[in-house]
């Protein structure tokens, strides 16, 4: 299988569509099925899988594209016509992200060449996103969004919960239910709590447990809520310190540290910016607990990696896979509401078997989201829907 991939960009201060991409190119290819990526931005891509580096045995490829200068983030002319030409030499294309313009234009072409292409909606069909923005994305749907979705091979959902939210703006569409392919290696051997401790200063204090927060620094992820949960900890004389992880617009992030300031949480509140590869892996497993109080997420692979670290979890039911990380046996499932996560934290760092349970849901990772269990199901999906449309494609000669 040839796969073709378009995602606007492969930096992952974009969070998990990015990542998802980057590991299902990594991994697909691996296993034989190779695997190219469109992209208007190529930040984070390895740079042996550049279109100018030389080619290595079984390397996905990542191919850089120009969006035309008129108004409206559309690719340019010259793209298009690169587009074409790659959508001719694949078994299947793979568009990631509801709302980018380009992929109006990629799914026509995939049409006009008789290519079955998949979309993947990463959460942006949930509830909780369609009522931000909502007169705008209800006009791109009825402008070509719908018809993306419905003319799609298959839309890619990652939970029951993100397939109920979701199904009602594309109801004549073809659902694929499947939790994403991560790549787990990073995860298979622990690198320890040293790769982090030499760059982070509060992770060498053992004198109270760390709280790990990791993610985009967005209002999205209910890091205020959390903020609130270590000003009433603090009151009730809880030891905690709380280390977040990640980035984000800068005036947001000064808001974050204004609030700890006012809550009187400056000092248990640590910001460690961007963190990964294996400095990442090292923070979680630093940490206690890792807590994200999120409003939505289709997946949260943070949350898979924090329990693939030992590292035991407080997430919301905001998360579509909440269900699934809850059967670990690692996961408290709370509302979004400072008191609630701050009961909740406090419970399960008292809890006596909170170090065997991570052991147990690290266990858990892999019998249920190893690449071993998820790729031959996406490579499966692929191969039918490409005998789908060798089949119409039969057809549609025979008429004619």
């Amino acid at each position: 299988m040839n796969i073709l991939h378009f995602v606007d960009s492969t930096d992952l201060r974009g969070g998990g569509v990015p990542r998802f991409v980057l590991d299902a190119a990594r991994v697909m290819a691996d296993e034989g099925h190779p695997s190219t990526i469109l992209t208007t931005d190529t930040l984070d891509t390895p740079t042996e899988w550049l279109e100018t580096a030389q080619p290595g045995n079984r390397l996905p490829r990542v191919v850089k594209l120009e969006r035309s200068k008129l108004p409206g983030g559309f690719l340019s002319q010259s793209a298009m016509r690169a587009v074409r030409e790659r959508i001719r030499n694949a078994d299947v294309v793979h568009m990631h992200c509801v709302w980018s313009p380009p992929n109006l234009q990629i799914a026509a072409a995939c049409r006009a060449s008789g290519v079955p292409y998949v979309v993947s909606c990463h959460g942006m069909l949930d509830d909780w996103c369609m009522a931000q923005s909502a007169l705008k994305k209800r006009t791109y749907l009825a402008l070509g969004g719908r018809r993306l979705l419905e003319g799609a091979a298959r839309v890619h959902c990652t939970a029951e919960g993100e397939v109920e939210q979701s199904r009602k703006w594309f109801p004549r569409g073809r659902v694929f239910l499947m939790p994403y392919i991560m790549d787990l290696d990073l995860y298979r051997d622990l690198p320890g709590k040293d790769a982090a401790r030499v760059k982070h200063a509060c992770l060498r204090d053992d004198s109270e447990p760390t709280v790990l927060f990791l993610s985009r620094l967005h209002y999205k992820k209910g890091i205020e809520h959390l903020l609130r949960a270590a000003a009433e900890l603090k009151a009730r004389g809880v030891k905690a310190k709380f280390a977040l992880a990640g980035t984000g617009d800068a005036a947001y992030i000064d808001g974050l540290k204004a609030m700890a300031r006012d809550l009187g949480v400056a000092d248990k509140v640590h910001f460690l910016g961007m963190v990964k590869g294996e400095e990442k892996v090292s923070v979680y497993q630093n940490a206690d607990l890792f807590v994200l109080p999120t409003s939505q997420e289709n997946f949260g692979i943070v949350l898979i990696e924090a329990l693939a670290s030992k590292t035991p979890l407080i997430t919301t039911k905001g998360v579509d896979i909440w269900r699934d990380v809850q059967r670990s046996g690692a996961a408290g499932i709370v509302d979004q509401d400072s008191m609630k996560i701050a009961d909740m934290i406090a419970a399960m760092l008292a809890d006596p078997d909170r170090e065997a349970k991570g052991e147990a849901a690290r266990d858990w990772v892999f019998r249920t989201y190893d690449e071993s269990v998820i790729v031959p199901k996406f490579a499966a999906m692929y191969q039918e829907v490409a005998a789908e449309a060798a089949v119409g494609s039969g057809r549609l000669a025979m008429a004619h």
